[in-house]
């Protein structure tokens, strides 16, 4: 489910609920940057975690062409997070729904063990997350030293 600004949380509820009732397994969202939605949503949350309790994996992928999807940066992505959905991390939308594939079509797999391996590398699809380099961002405390010392 590709996201855009405005979403009805509504139409989502009724989508996913009508797709766990022909047995979904699992959702890939498309989410802004590195996994946010536009706010905390409360219902839609509400939602997510709702499709978890059903056994639903729900897996988050950002709209991005580059960059990896980071739960718990923002507050909208630990949100996220806290309701059960697993981070794609870098892999693409056709990565996360081939892996899917396969670990759903395994029958010696539970789910948790499924949500496990999303962020384990099986084929180089996915960059294991001790690759990543933490970003850059010098502190307010470093740019006023150096604006201090210009």
């Amino acid at each position: 489910m590709r996201l855009v600004p405005g979403f009805d949380d509504g139409m989502m509820r009724a989508m996913i609920d009508a797709a766990t009732k022909t047995n979904l397994r699992a959702l890939v969202l498309q989410l802004y940057g590195t996994g946010n939605v536009p706010t905390i949503k409360g219902e839609f949350i509400k939602v997510l975690a709702d499709a978890k309790s059903k056994g639903v994996l729900v897996v988050a992928s950002t709209q991005c062409h580059s960059g990896t999807v980071v739960m718990g940066r923002y507050a909208t992505g630990k949100a996220l997070q806290d309701a059960g959905v697993i981070s794609g991390s870098d892999m693409t939308i056709e990565a996360i729904s081939c892996k899917l594939a396969y670990l759903l079509g395994r029958k010696d797999l539970s789910a948790t063990e499924v949500a496990n391996l999303m962020n384990v590398s099986l084929r180089g699809e996915v960059t294991p997350e001790d690759a990543f380099e933490p970003p850059t961002l010098p502190s307010a405390y470093e740019k006023a030293m150096k604006k201090g010392k210009n």
